[in-house]
Formats: C-alpha cells, structure tokens, sequence
C-alpha cells in the first residue's frame, strides 16, 4: 500500500514513532516513579501484587496515575468532540511534549509531576485510539494486543493460508510496532543509567518529530479541513 494513499496517522512512519514514545515513556516512569502511565492494566497488577510490600507513597502514586490517565482520556473524548481541523491531533500532543521537556528543571515532586504525566498520557492514548498502521489497527501504549495480532499474522504465513501477501504485510507491520516499543523501552533505560531524568528528552524528540512529520503531511496532502 503505497504511503500516498494513507493518512498521515495511519502510516507506518507514525506508527513506529508513537510505539517507540509508549515503550519509552512508560520505562521512564517506572524507573524513576515506580509507577507505569501509559500501561494502566500494568500499575493496577502492581499495585495489587506490592500493596502489602510496597511504600504507602508508591501506591498512592500509582492510584494517582490511573486517576489521572483516567481523567485525561476523558478529557481527550471531549477534545475530540470538539474538533476544528486535522491539527488537532498534534493540540492532543503539546501537554505531554511541554512537560517532558520542562521536566529536567523543576524541583522534584512525583506527586505533582506523575499526574500531569499520566493525564498528558490519556489525552495521546485518546488523540490516536483508531489509528492504523497502514490498514491494520493498532494500540499505541499496551503492546501485548500488537503483539498477538503479530504472532497470529507469523502463524498464518507459517502455514501458508490463503492470502499470503496480506498476512506477511500484517506480520511485518505489528513487528515494526512490537520492535519500535521495545527499542523505545531499551534505549529509554540505557539513557537511564546515563543522564538520568534528562532521559525524558527521548520522549520530548519522539512527540516533536510526530508534530513535525503529522504537521507536514497534513499541509503536503491539503487535509486540514478533512482528516478529523
């Protein structure tokens, strides 16, 4: 399918970069917070499984994350709703894009910080739920359903069923988005170790580089007053 007949959200450009910023943000959070934003069936098995063992404050920060992913995917519903033209999209991204890149400079606060996070994290999971990478559908953040419809694809392909161009399309797409997560997750705890909270910044160059490539096609292809 040739990238001239998809919209910009729906290439496998955007679908790499908004994989690789999920994997990235979400080891981040861990690492540093002790809690997961994008991954929220993640937080509520740990905060389950390590209520007893965990910190009162841990706990609560992770009840804060769900809380605020929670009002932050609300939020983008309502958002969404209220569209005016294609750009609306790269709106959804400006409040997680400011706050990873302020991040560095302000004086550390988890309980402030995580649930501004979390709720710029519901926002981007809402701006871009239904999106595809090329005509296949995908999920940005939580990439175990990404990572079945990978592994169903290989099956089919292995087996040789009918419609094998489709299936090895299938297969090499959610490959490219299970791939892109792991390396976003990968480099993000590497960077970690490296230059700490200024690790975040992999994640501000990620969600600009989407702003820029979205903004771009959108202008190239004249679909500000159509792709809403």
């Amino acid at each position: 399918m040739e990238s001239r007949n998809l919209l910009p959200q729906n290439t496998r450009m955007m679908a790499n970069l908004l994989s690789f910023s999920g994997g990235a943000l979400d080891v981040f959070c861990h690492m540093y917070y002790h809690s997961l934003v994008a991954t929220q069936t993640g937080n509520i098995l740990l905060l389950v499984a390590d209520w007893r063992s965990s910190s009162m404050y841990h706990n609560m920060l992770r009840c804060f994350s769900i809380f605020f992913f929670t009002l932050g995917f609300l939020f983008g519903m309502w958002f969404k709703d209220h569209r005016k033209n294609a750009y609306w999209r790269v709106y959804g991204l400006l409040p997680l894009c400011v706050m990873t890149a302020i991040l560095p400079f302000l004086t550390p606060n988890a309980l402030l910080e995580l649930p501004i996070i979390a709720f710029s994290a519901g926002v981007m999971m809402k701006t871009f739920t239904g999106s595809q990478i090329e005509n296949h559908p995908f999920v940005i953040f939580m990439t175990s359903g990404n990572y079945r419809r990978m592994l169903t694809a290989l099956y089919y392909v292995i087996q040789g069923s009918d419609d094998q161009k489709e299936y090895r399309r299938q297969a090499v797409n959610y490959s490219f988005v299970v791939g892109s997560f792991v390396v976003g997750a990968v480099v993000s705890a590497l960077l970690m170790h490296i230059i700490y909270i200024k690790s975040i910044w992999l994640i501000t160059l990620s969600l600009i580089t989407i702003m820029v490539y979205y903004s771009s096609e959108v202008k190239r292809l004249g679909l500000k007053e159509t792709n809403l």
